[in-house]
């Protein structure tokens, strides 16, 4: 058996082409990956705002087989990576074998630990759908200019 074709790696692909799908029923103007493995995100997505503007922002997708209940365990490097960025940072979990979908905002005041940030997800149903793609849309979603 190939190392591509693992359980483990066929959850990761399967997790990344759900969220891509996901953000292309969204209207995303782009989504792209990075070209480096490092950065802590695996997507980045750009949303048409309500200005008619692009809001950018970058996804941390994770994969799991089960229901991941309210609060999510990620990496205190990946965490602060994307907490601590200008660009909005995303957390989305998705449950394969369901094709549900969940997220949370990586904001540096949510997280508590060392080793692992706990962060708090909403299922991505109806209205968290709805309440989801209305944060995305908000025209001031952007950081202030430096200087």
């Amino acid at each position: 058996m190939s190392n591509l074709n693992t359980s483990a790696h066929m959850t990761e692909r399967r997790s990344e082409l759900l969220a891509e799908l996901f953000f292309q029923e969204l209207g995303a103007a782009f989504i792209s990956r990075p070209t480096s493995q490092d950065l802590g995100y695996n997507l980045l997505v750009g949303i048409p705002n309500i200005k008619k503007g692009i809001n950018t922002f970058a996804v941390e997708v994770k994969g799991t087989e089960k229901d991941p209940g309210p609060r999510f365990a990620l990496t205190r490097r990946n965490f602060d990576r994307l907490a601590h960025s200008n660009v909005p940072g995303i957390l989305l979990v998705v449950d394969v074998k369901r094709s549900q979908l969940y997220y949370g905002w990586l904001r540096p005041n949510e997280s508590q630990g060392r080793q692992s940030a706990l962060v708090s997800l909403v299922e991505l149903d109806g209205p968290g759908r709805e309440a989801f793609e209305k944060q995305l849309r908000m025209a001031d979603r952007g950081v202030a200019v430096a200087g």
